[in-house]
Parts: structure tokens; C-alpha cells; sequence
């Protein structure tokens, strides 16, 4: 019997925050955006269970930010 186990990078979901900042790096000033990604296990390429869980928060405009906690992501959305 064989089996297949991998992980995938999951699914970006991502939100538009109702914070306005100006970008260090572009200059340009936008409402940033927070996402959130899941890694998964997968068996026979069917996601199964989350591994790990990233929370990112960055300029919409040129996607330059930097990684969050679960609570600072809860409270921005």
C-alpha cells in the first residue's frame, strides 16, 4: 500500500484593516492589509489538518510588511 504525505502552503486569506500607513518602503500611503497563512498536511493531495499558522501584516501596494501575533491580527480585522 502507498501512501502520499505532503504540505502545502495553504491558502492566503487576506484583509483589508481600517488602518491608514504610510510605507517605508514606497512611500505611498494606503488601509494595509492582514493575512493569514495555514500550512497543512496532506494525504492523497487533500489537505488534512493545519500545521502551522503565519500572520502577516503589509502595503498592499508594493506587499513589503512584516510577520504579527494571532491577537495583533485579531484586533486589526
Amino acid at each position: 500500500m502507498i501512501f502520499i504525505f505532503g504540505v502545502n502552503d495553504g491558502n492566503v486569506e487576506e484583509k483589508q484593516t481600517n488602518r491608514t500607513e504610510t510605507c517605508q518602503r514606497c512611500g505611498n500611503t494606503a488601509r494595509w492589509i492582514a493575512a493569514k497563512q495555514s500550512m497543512k498536511a496532506s494525504l492523497f493531495f487533500i489537505p488534512v489538518f493545519p500545521i502551522k499558522t503565519k500572520y502577516y501584516y503589509y502595503c498592499p501596494i508594493c506587499r513589503d510588511g512584516y510577520q504579527i501575533t494571532k491577537e495583533e491580527y485579531e484586533r486589526m480585522i
